[in-house]
């Protein structure tokens, strides 16, 4: 039997004092342990016994004592994702970063709007669709939990997500016809081919010069430039096989000194063959002639033949080309996202741009190059207009306009009959 009763303090003297409430109760019934705790008001504990016995009768209830905290509980969901990639761990570690006010808090007291509030919070700082990342990462942390019997209920999986804010468009949004709430590759984040040409003619000799070469005309991602291994490179046939990627990040158990790691890709479309043109065959084919040794077989690494790191080649070889040839602020995926305009300026289809960057879909190349897309002008209504709006073959004279030469009508003779 449950038992509510002001706990008296020894140095109370009795009256109207602010000593707990204290609840006497076994929450599991008779065969289950007992429980004393203290609440400010006898109205709180009231609360905390009916909210209690409702769980059990549900079969809701959990023991506090089982109950880690959100910490405890973001350490073991990661701990169950040592399978994945690095990098994808990576991006949910800075998740549970961004949710570090709920650390602290034992799971059974983190309600809807206790994950609201950190959302709110967020606002200053983020976009909404990286906020609703954050809550995917919090959700699935609370579906461990209710797994391991931790957690009866998923606040954040019913949490409300961030929408974009609508704003009234000014004349110059009105102006702009660019692509609202999509991360888009922007005209000034791509170089062109004259910029291109100069980078490399200011790039060393080499290593930079040739790998620089290559990504602008392939279109392979960094990563999988850095992973290149010269089996994959057939010269005679101008052709490489894209078939894994370089990752700096570090792993779930990994301490320490961050290791390189190789890895497939992520997706099927991932696996790819891209033509080699004849110049890069050249310049590859002299590359090989001088590149260090390499245990891993890489077409491009260090002296020593371990991986190229992102950073050093940034500071080592593009930003000082860069700087020589006196041009924009640029990184190495900038040479990409040129490589893919420059496929749709030519009037690539749709489905060719996106095989040769190796998207899962259409549907990623359009929203990423929608400039280019929107832009292009590949003659093709020209040509579909010219079967209509061109000459006639039988009199020679454009469609919509008289003959020269009017038929007039014959005339009629009456017959008497």
């Amino acid at each position: 039997m449950a038992l509510i009763k002001r706990y008296h303090q020894a140095e109370c003297v009795g009256g109207d004092c602010d000593c707990p409430w204290r609840l006497d109760y076994r929450p599991q019934g008779l065969a289950g342990p007992r429980k004393r705790i203290e609440f400010p008001t006898k109205k709180a504990a009231e609360k905390h016994l009916a909210t209690t016995a409702h769980k059990v009768a549900r079969g809701e209830y959990i023991s506090p004592e089982k109950i880690p905290t959100f910490a405890k509980a973001g350490e073991e969901w990661l701990r169950d994702k040592a399978d994945r990639h690095p990098a994808t761990v990576q991006g949910w570690r800075v998740h549970l970063k961004h949710l570090a006010k709920l650390d602290n808090l034992r799971l059974d007291r983190i309600d809807v709007a206790a994950v609201e509030r950190v959302r709110d919070e967020l606002r200053a700082n983020l976009g909404a669709k990286t906020i609703s990342a954050v809550l995917t990462t919090c959700a699935a942390v609370f579906k461990l939990a209710q797994r391991r019997g931790w957690a009866a209920n998923n606040p954040a999986a019913i949490a409300e997500r961030p929408r974009r804010a609508v704003a009234e468009l000014t004349v110059a949004d009105q102006t702009d016809e660019s692509e609202k709430g999509l991360r888009a590759v922007r005209p000034d984040e791509v170089l062109s081919v004259d910029e291109i040409k100069k980078l490399l003619d200011h790039a060393a000799p080499g290593l930079y010069r040739t790998l620089f070469a290559t990504v602008a005309a392939t279109g392979m991602r960094p990563e999988e430039v850095y992973a290149l291994k010269w089996t994959d490179v057939l010269l005679d046939a101008a052709r490489i096989s894209v078939r894994r990627s370089l990752s700096w990040s570090r792993g779930l158990e990994e301490k320490g000194r961050v290791r390189p790691k190789f890895y497939e890709p992520k997706t099927r479309s991932g696996y790819r063959t891209l033509p080699l043109p004849a110049a890069l065959v050249a310049m590859l084919k002299i590359w090989k002639l001088q590149s260090p040794h390499s245990e891993h077989d890489l077409v491009f690494c260090r002296l020593d033949g371990q991986p190229l790191h992102r950073s050093n080649v940034l500071r080592q070889g593009l930003y000082p080309a860069l700087g020589r040839a006196e041009l924009r602020s640029a990184n190495v995926k900038t040479l990409r996202h040129s490589y893919a305009s420059g496929l749709i300026a030519a009037g690539a289809p749709i489905t060719e741009v996106q095989h040769r960057l190796g998207h899962s879909n259409p549907a990623v190349t359009l929203k990423v190059y929608s400039h280019w897309f929107k832009d292009a002008d590949t003659g093709a209504i020209d040509r579909f207009a010219k079967g209509f709006l061109g000459k006639s073959k039988k009199s020679g004279q454009k469609v919509g306009t008289e003959s020269a030469r009017q038929r007039r009508p014959k005339s009629v003779k009456l017959v008497t009959v």
